[in-house]
């Protein structure tokens, strides 16, 4: 027989026998006929027709893998994912007739192995009560790999991507196997992944021969692989097997990179960006808000992949270090794929879900723009602080509750120097907080005593205060026992989901410094806030009742109003009146965004259970004792973000 002939039964047999008949001893490659055009799919019996109608099995896992009937399905996924194999080496001798002998000759001896693996997992199947064909078969593997228009992309595809990731998944299905008592499935996938070293190990020759001079073997790769492939697909579950990459000859760079690369392999990924000057681009432009927003999206632009999913997509102005990326990993915290904002126009070509940037609001346009994504600003009035004031005073009109605050510590708006003038001659407080309407992080509010009047230098900053946003906000500066934040999901249908409730604490000029959650709330609490939160209440406490039935259905009406759905967070505290008695003021601001609660809470996902979670932002290398610092750092970054406790640890 000839190699041509052996690949044409292989390749359009109908029947497994045709498929995995053996190669004869001898057969020639003299007559190697003329390229074949790529087939739809390869010859199969009914039973094993790869499914093209959307119907696919449900991958088994390993849950329940004890019972034979489990373990079949399993091996029936393994064994198809070896008759493709076999196929697609069929299909590259038919497809390249010009390819090197010797290349020629590795893909024969590759393949009678993939032979081999078959019959050895239908052996096995057949043990278990399972026939060839009983589950449906998909061919994302053919559709992946078959269309490649040279040998580079075949060893690219198959061999430095399927046949690599399987060195995670043959090592660990085998402990699997091992570990459920089943040692003859596990002494078959042992066998099989030393044959997978050498099928690495024979693709990399070819790939090292035919890549481009002069580029590394991770750059050359990353580059070759189209959607629906990329280097994710080039790992398995089970844990990164580097030893196993390194006996079949990767070098350290590839291993490393690889490691922390990350790339959707399936859902369509969300796209996350960090625009922390979300409110004075409401109105302002340029440089007037341009200076410290940057510098915080530049120090702290990683913090939304901690609101990413795994095959989520986040857009950094540089992509960190892998010394920084590998440290994450080995503290336990996987990140999604994070690009540089100079590669947008790589992420604009593929299918997206949404964007999701910190505030839909003006600065997010041009990566809108860019990506081509449909996202919805918010509408502007929910930003603003004089909204939210009144939204607080028609909330206090109509509710009731012992620990509320009255209507005076509300904040009022205000048009003019002379209206600020009156209301803190009016004031019955000591001190009072004069606030822009659109601000974040503690820029453009003042603070001070109501004894003092007015001074020009201040006058001067409520005439621009006026003449950029046209108002103000002025309220009494209250004696605080602790601020927290309550986190929530706006859904389109009008629900709102509580995620949490997280204490905060700022400077008193309302910079951030850290956000804490832990399962009670009441947790943060001396005895005496503890009891006056509860006196007189149900068991859910003033608060929770509060928040349930006046709170979150006047909210519900409030987002309805501006179409808003998104995340969000609504600032409140704990303060101490006059006469030493604990209230609430229960919204301080509406948040129509993320915010760093929000990071908290998710954050918590990562860290041990029941544990106290805290995240802090802090100037550089000032951060908390034992923490985790979760951004990079270069030259010119001076604040960075910091976890406690460490994932995996008990607490902090």
């Amino acid at each position: 027989m000839t190699v041509r002939e052996v690949a044409e039964r292989i390749l359009f047999g109908t029947t497994l026998e045709e498929k995995l008949a053996p190669v004869p001893t001898k057969v020639t490659d003299e007559e190697r006929g003329v390229a074949i055009v790529t087939p739809e799919s390869p010859g199969r019996p009914e039973e094993l027709m790869l499914q093209r109608d959307g119907v696919r099995a449900e991958f088994p896992g390993t849950a329940g893998i004890e019972d034979d009937a489990q373990r079949g399905k399993l091996l029936h996924f393994f064994a198809n994912h070896e008759l493709l194999a076999m196929e697609l080496m069929a299909l590259v001798l038919l497809k390249f007739p010009e390819a090197p002998a010797e290349f020629r000759a590795g893909i024969l001896r590759t393949l009678k192995e993939e032979q081999m693996h078959t019959k050895l997992y239908l052996k096995r199947m057949a043990e278990c009560g399972v026939s060839f064909g009983d589950v449906p078969v998909n061919g994302f593997f053919w559709n992946a790999v078959a269309p490649m228009p040279s040998p580079l992309d075949y060893v690219t595809r198959l061999s430095l991507t399927f046949e690599q990731a399987n060195l995670d998944y043959s090592r660990g299905y085998a402990k699997v196997f091992a570990d459920s008592g089943d040692g003859e499935t596990a002494a078959i996938l042992d066998r099989i992944y030393r044959d997978e070293i050498g099928h690495v190990h024979y693709g990399l020759q070819w790939f090292r021969k035919w890549k481009e001079e002069g580029e590394t073997d991770w750059r050359s790769f990353v580059s070759r692989l189209k959607v629906p492939l990329s280097a994710a697909r080039a790992k398995g579950g089970f844990g990164f097997n580097e030893e196993g990459r390194r006996e079949a000859g990767l070098d350290e760079e590839f291993i490393r990179e690889l490691r922390v690369y990350v790339q959707s392999k399936g859902r369509t990924p969300n796209v996350f960006w960090f625009n922390p000057g979300a409110e004075e681009s409401l109105v302002a432009s340029g440089e007037e808000w341009g200076r410290a927003a940057r510098q915080v999206e530049r120090d702290l632009a990683l913090l939304p992949a901690y609101l990413a999913r795994r095959e989520d997509v986040v857009v950094v102005p540089e992509v960190p270090p892998t010394e920084f990326l590998t440290a994450m990993l080995n503290a336990g915290i996987e990140l999604p794929e994070l690009v540089g904002k100079s590669e947008l126009a790589g992420i604009a070509s593929r299918k997206l879900h949404e964007l999701r940037p910190w505030a839909r609001t003006p600065d997010a346009e041009p990566v809108i723009k860019e990506l081509g994504v449909a996202c919805a600003p918010t509408a502007p009035g929910l930003f603003s602080k004089a909204v939210h004031a009144q939204f607080l005073s028609s909330l206090l009109d109509g509710s009731e509750g012992s620990m509320l605050c009255p209507l005076e510590v509300v904040g009022e708006e205000v048009f003019s120097v002379e209206a600020v003038r009156s209301w803190i001659k009016n004031c019955a407080f000591g001190e009072c907080v004069l606030k822009a309407p659109f601000s974040t992080a503690g820029r453009d509010r003042r603070i001070r005593s109501v004894s003092t009047p007015l001074g020009q230098e201040e006058e001067e900053w409520i005439a621009e205060m006026l003449r950029k946003q046209k108002s103000l906000v002025l309220e009494p500066w209250l004696d605080r026992v602790v601020d927290f934040s309550v986190q929530y999901d706006a859904e389109g249908d009008g629900r709102l989901r509580r995620r949490g409730i997280v204490v905060l604490e700022n400077s008193k000029k309302g910079q951030f410094r850290s956000a804490t959650v832990a399962d009670r709330f009441t947790d943060f609490l001396d005895e005496e806030t503890r009891r006056a939160l509860f006196e007189g209440a149900s068991s859910r406490g003033h608060l929770i009742e509060f928040l349930d039935d006046w709170l979150e259905p006047a909210l519900r009406e409030l987002l309805r109003s501006h179409r808003y759905a998104g995340p969000l967070g609504v600032d409140a505290f704990l303060y101490r009146d006059e006469a030493g008695a604990v209230c609430i003021k229960p919204v301080v601001e509406i948040n129509p965004r993320y915010t760093m609660g929000r990071v908290a809470v998710e954050l918590a996902r990562f860290t041990a259970p029941n544990a106290v979670t805290s995240l802090t932002v802090a100037p550089v290398g000032r951060g908390p004792e034992g923490a985790l610092q979760i951004t990079p750092v270069v030259s010119r970054t001076r604040f960075a973000a910091y976890l406690l406790p460490w994932p995996g640890t008990e607490s902090g």
